[in-house]
């Protein structure tokens, strides 16, 4: 690619911006920092001694914007916009560049990611030009094999960084779209690391179901005006309990997938960390933003996304949030926080993926407090994920294994003044009521 502006915007770029590096930086002094600017100094910001300490007293207490976190700045202002959307249904195959991911990503998250080699970089490129899409290959319940299933992500923004019309690295932003599974499934396990470095794979995206409500053809009609959401609680659950009665089952049996009974209870749990306000209104939608939004294990994640009813997956999800657990540590099981320590600091939820210098992108949960977690080195604003806060990497205080970060305040008066952010690889709940009953 020449960076001509023409051909650029026949290939789906608009106004993209390519950094061409000359034969005079193949000694390694250039660092891509014209495509990713790092965060700024610890020391520009943090407040000190020298006489400012006064002003710093006096500033009023404000809290952090989480829009901020959720346009993953720290990626740089390198990045522009891909002109063009692509538009598959279920049922759609084709063949994507795809790459393994340590986790299980749900259709609407964000993915920022970095592709510092050379090869997936002219991969991805490829794909930009043709249909922005791409996939991510799914772990099993293990995290080690692939389990087949996958998510077929849309390129939103990109930056390409080339040396002589040839890309060494992409840095962009995604958007999880649609499920998928491979189009042959393997009929051998296949270790994550055979999809280390992006491959073209044959997909097929897969159908979300969703029924609707079971009593529907045994209402009475003449009653429909009570219906209407304006009424109480109360005479909707009399209505409904009128239609069961011509039907061979009790009310019971039809509350079990009962769309309204289950957005309820999920509208209940997120109220407690004032998310309630961010919980979409369609019931696929509804189904992939909580299971993004919940501490799950692996099993327990890859479970919900292999569901194609997005009602079976809603009542799964119900269960899961009734279930009292704690989190702990992955290698030692000790515990490292509890559930209703979660909070946001993103808008896009609790939950959010962030990508590191080395391409390497993490799932991270944030919670307010920990115990049993231990700060390791030095304090940096470097690349940091929430701009005005630094990062200190955390490991268990037990077992000694990396399992997040500290982030503290840069600013006196920005709050939270410290908070955790947790990878979800490396911790994972454990259910407290099952404990007490084998005891």
């Amino acid at each position: 690619m020449d960076g001509n502006e023409s051909d650029s915007s026949d290939n789906g770029f608009e106004d993209l911006q390519i950094v061409n590096r000359g034969a005079e930086d193949d000694d390694g002094s250039a660092d891509g920092s014209d495509v990713v600017h790092l965060g700024h100094d610890a020391n520009d910001e943090r407040d000190n001694g020298d006489g400012n300490g006064s002003e710093a007293d006096s500033e009023e207490e404000h809290f952090y914007d989480i829009s901020i976190a959720a346009s993953h700045s720290y990626l740089g202002a390198g990045l522009a916009c891909v002109r063009g959307r692509s538009v598959v249904e279920a049922g759609w195959a084709g063949r994507v560049p795809a790459l393994a991911h340590h986790g299980v990503l749900f259709p609407g998250e964000t993915v920022p990611m970095l592709l510092p080699r050379a090869h997936d970089a002219a991969l991805l490129v490829q794909a930009i030009r043709k249909d922005k899409l791409f996939g991510l290959l799914c772990p099993d319940e293990v995290g080690v094999m692939l389990s087949g299933y996958g998510v077929l992500c849309e390129v939103m923004m990109a930056g390409i960084d080339e040396t002589q019309d040839e890309p060494t690295s992409v840095t962009f932003k995604a958007r999880a779209i649609h499920r998928f599974r491979l189009l042959k499934m393997p009929k051998t396990t296949i270790p994550l690391s055979a999809y280390a470095r992006m491959r073209t794979v044959e997909v097929v995206v897969l159908p979300e179901l969703c029924a609707r409500d079971t009593l529907r053809a045994a209402r009475l009609h003449s009653l429909d005006p009570l219906r209407g959401p304006t009424h109480l609680a109360a005479v909707q659950r009399r209505l409904r309990t009128l239609d069961a009665a011509v039907t061979p089952w009790p009310l019971f049996v039809y509350e079990i997938f009962d769309y309204e009974s289950m957005r309820h209870a999920i509208h209940d749990y997120f109220r407690t960390i004032m998310l309630e306000d961010k919980l979409p209104e369609d019931a696929v939608s509804l189904s992939f933003w909580v299971a993004s939004n919940l501490a799950l294990s692996a099993a327990d994640r890859l479970a919900l996304f292999a569901v194609d009813d997005a009602l079976l997956r809603l009542h799964m999800e119900v269960h899961f949030i009734r279930r009292k657990s704690v989190l702990c540590c992955s290698s030692c099981m000790a515990q490292i926080a509890r559930k209703e320590h979660i909070f946001p600091m993103s808008s896009e939820g609790v939950h959010s993926n962030y990508t590191n210098l080395g391409g390497y992108m993490h799932d991270i949960l944030t919670v307010s407090e920990v115990c049993g977690v231990a700060p390791s080195g030095a304090a940096s604003a470097e690349y940091s994920w929430f701009p005005g806060y630094t990062w200190t990497v955390a490991v268990c205080a037990n077992c000694m294994v990396h399992v997040g970060w500290r982030f503290e305040a840069m600013k006196r008066s920005l709050r939270p003044s410290e908070f955790y952010g947790l990878c979800r690889n490396y911790v994972q709940p454990y259910d407290t009521d099952e404990a007490r009953g084998e005891q």
